[in-house]
């Protein structure tokens, strides 16, 4: 009989530890399980989002908890379209006494067309992998014999491989050190995409919108919260950051065609040559954007300028760069949008216009 309610007891824990088909040993897991492992000694603590522009606006505390000693992680699962090309939202607890008193939305995300479950898990509680001395990456027999392919342990020896995860991986017969995703390089391409033509008859000083058309994020793009929004206030589109700092790279394939009439606004070529200077700058118009609003409030202006030696009807291409930091805000929706000018160059000797072309015309973010 003892025997018996150890058994029930044991599979009344599971059962409710259990959270739908969670994908172990299966060639088709189910993409919305959730493997929930857990050891919390306390009264989890209970919250609900609220959703508003497809942004996470806000979150309430229908129970705070009790034996946290320290704050545990927010996460947000479901919501609709998000896992489609929106961001997740992010959000960080507060306790007091051994209970959540307060959430911070550091982020609201996008994407979402209901309101997401909110869990706050961990607070004094987490995974230990074994801890291993890994001091040769290359051994099939310390410190483990005939490790199993995919066998995970953490190199925490006095050696100098990577204190991190290992996985063993029985096809180079060898330990593979796995990547911090927080330090993982987090980069962004946006391609152009139409042709533009502008600075017709342009002096120096004039500038027009340079990304009318709608970039194409390339797939490799990893930064999350990066969305293409387009401005209805100035026109064109705007690059949309999260709070953070970012390294912004415009490389333009540019192309000038013979005057039609010839010597407009002073144009001519360096004396005794075939050139002009064709001299381009880019104003970078730092704005605000209100992720739940989607509008946009008017920001500051940084000019950059580069110039450039070429013939006409000849390809040159131009390079800016720019750092571009989106300051932090106790309201995660409050986040940056970038919009971008280009102009002609004070002291350029070719007013005419000039083409911008989609291939090879790109722009680069870096988050760093």
């Amino acid at each position: 009989m003892k025997i018996v309610n150890f058994l029930s007891t044991l599979f009344a824990t599971v059962a409710l530890a259990q959270s739908g088909n969670v994908g172990i040993n299966t060639s088709t897991p189910d993409p919305s399980a959730i493997l929930h492992i857990e050891n919390f000694n306390g009264m989890p603590a209970t919250a609900t989002a609220t959703i508003s522009g497809g942004a996470v606006t806000g979150i309430t505390i229908s129970n705070g908890g009790s034996g946290y000693t320290s704050a545990p992680t927010v996460n947000f699962y479901g919501g609709g379209s998000i896992i489609n090309g929106g961001s997740k939202a992010r959000a960080t607890a507060t306790i007091s006494n051994g209970s959540v008193t307060g959430i911070t939305i550091n982020n609201g995300g996008s994407g979402y067309t209901t309101a997401p479950t909110v869990t706050l898990t961990g607070g004094n509680k987490g995974l230990l992998f074994p801890n291993l001395n890994i001091s040769s990456l290359n051994s099939t027999t310390s410190p483990v014999a005939s490790p199993a392919n995919g066998l995970i342990a953490f190199n925490g020896g006095a050696n100098s491989n990577n204190k991190a995860l290992h996985v063993f991986n029985s096809t180079t017969n060898q330990w593979q050190s796995t990547i911090d995703a927080e330090n993982t390089p987090k980069v962004a391409y946006l391609d152009f995409t139409g042709n533009l033509s502008a600075l017709d008859n342009a002096v120096a000083g004039a500038r027009a919108l340079l990304v009318v058309n709608p970039p194409a994020i390339s797939g490799v793009s990893n930064i999350n919260g990066l969305k293409v929004v387009q401005n209805t206030s100035s026109g064109g589109y705007s690059l949309v950051l999260p709070q953070g700092n970012y390294l912004v790279e415009v490389n333009l394939n540019l192309n000038s065609p013979q005057e039609n009439p010839a010597g407009q606004g002073g144009t001519a070529p360096l004396s005794g040559s075939s050139y002009y200077l064709m001299g381009y700058f880019i104003d970078f118009t730092n704005d605000t954007y209100n992720n739940s609003t989607n509008t946009f409030t008017a920001g500051s202006n940084t000019r950059k300028e580069v110039p450039i030696v070429s013939k006409i009807n000849t390809n040159h291409l131009a390079t800016w760069s720019y750092y571009y930091s989106v300051p932090s805000n106790a309201n995660g929706n409050i986040i940056g949008g970038l919009r971008l000018y280009l102009g002609r160059m004070q002291n350029s000797t070719f007013y005419d216009l000039v083409n911008v072309i989609p291939t090879g015309s790109y722009i680069k973010i870096s988050q760093l």
